[in-house]
């Protein structure tokens, strides 16, 4: 169960940490008027990876520590 508390406080750090760099980059791009029919911009696209993939990993994640979870209460 150990590890699973570590990992859920690291996933939980992750998440801050990326909320903080969303509330920096709207800050530095407040004011910007941006172009509602620009193409997305490539500048990551050697690591890019899809929020759609992001979310599905989330899920799974998710569900492996609820099923662990009920098999620890039912024992």
């Amino acid at each position: 169960m150990s590890a699973i508390h570590d990992a859920l406080e690291n996933l939980q750090q992750v998440v801050r940490n990326l909320e903080k760099s969303v509330i920096i980059l709207e800050k530095t791009r407040l004011g910007e008027q941006r172009d509602m029919f620009a193409q997305a911009s490539n500048e990551n696209a050697v690591g890019a990876i899809s929020s759609e993939l992001i979310a599905q990993r989330l899920d799974s994640a998710i569900q492996k520590v609820e099923r662990l979870l009920s098999e620890e209460n039912a024992a």
